[in-house]
């Protein structure tokens, strides 16, 4: 199992930072420990996107996985010896996490296809002020 997760680590370490294009999500999740997202962040994400009802469906998978990945992050910050720690568990908890961003890159992909480049440009400068930079 730890060979699975090193290897992941790895392949994740080469790839560089999370990105996203007017073409859509590009995930290289080198800083994936560095995204931090809270509740409040998700709720300023989808006000400043100005959703239409039809968007507003492509929407709901996107929030669900952004809830799954900030409670990742939150048990993760809990346990003993999550942040700083280069060992077994910090090479866990950067795995798990750059997994949680692919499971979110998966579901904005449809959204993003639909949305305007006015409301791209909104998403990308809350994105940024969470610390995703393009």
């Amino acid at each position: 199992m730890w060979k699975a997760a090193l290897a992941g680590a790895l392949a994740f370490a080469i790839l560089g930072p999370f990105t996203v294009t007017p073409h859509g999500v590009t995930t290289n999740v080198a800083a994936a420990q560095d995204i931090v997202i809270r509740e409040a962040d998700i709720a300023r994400l989808k006000s400043a996107l100005k959703l239409t009802s039809e968007q507003e469906v492509r929407w709901r998978p996107v929030e669900v996985a952004l809830h799954a990945y900030a409670h990742q992050q939150y048990r993760l910050a809990s346990a003993d010896g999550y942040f700083g720690d280069s060992g077994e568990m910090g090479i866990a908890a950067y795995t798990l996490n750059a997994m949680m961003l692919q499971r979110v890159k998966n579901a904005a992909q449809p959204l993003i296809k639909m949305l305007s480049e006015e409301q791209k440009h909104a998403g990308m400068n809350v994105l940024q002020s969470l610390g995703v930079y393009f």
